[in-house]
């Protein structure tokens, strides 16, 4: 008569162990769930998996990064500055700023993109020593905000001839007044 009801299969004796395991480890989940129901579970995945990718990084990059906070802001900014059209509309400008502020000769300027030009200026950044980049920093982070002044100097730049490293002492005088 029970031809058509299958029988299931008893648990061994390791089967009830494991699973008497697994049932006090829900309970003791549940209770520490319950314990701490302050904390907001979702936050803290957030937080774990930015440290670690915060420590991904780090372990990529740590023995490249500089230490110099100065070194880190020049090679965010000055490819935003070297793209600006207003400030350095030809190859020929990004090369002579380089130049005039930095002693650094581009040869072929005109031959290459402004890509190029930019990324080799930011990879000479690394050898400026730290008075330079700080005068440095200081001019592009006011050449940056463009206020009246600025403005003006570049004018002037662009009608007279005005030489870059004037601009730079001139925009560093002001910074440092």
């Amino acid at each position: 008569m029970t031809e058509g009801i299958s029988k299931r299969p008893r648990p061994s004796g390791d089967s009830n162990r494991d699973a008497l395991r697994a049932q006090r480890f829900l309970e003791e989940l549940a209770w520490l769930f319950k314990a701490h129901s302050s904390l907001d579970i979702a936050a803290i995945s957030k937080y774990l998996a930015t440290a670690t990718a915060d420590t991904a990084a780090t372990a990529v990059v740590g023995g490249y990064a500089s230490t110099n906070p100065n070194k880190q802001f020049l090679v965010g900014a000055l490819p935003r500055i070297f793209m600006d059209e207003s400030l350095f509309p030809t190859n020929e400008d990004i090369a002579q700023f380089a130049e005039s502020v930095m002693e650094l000769r581009i040869l072929r300027y005109g031959k290459k993109s402004k890509y190029e030009i930019i990324g080799h200026i930011i990879c000479e950044t690394d050898a400026l020593n730290d008075h330079k980049l700080s005068k440095l920093v200081s001019a592009l982070a006011k050449l940056a905000e463009g206020d009246t002044r600025t403005k003006l100097l570049i004018r002037k730049r662009k009608e007279q001839q005005f030489e870059w490293n004037a601009i730079i002492q001139e925009l560093a005088q002001t910074t440092n007044d």
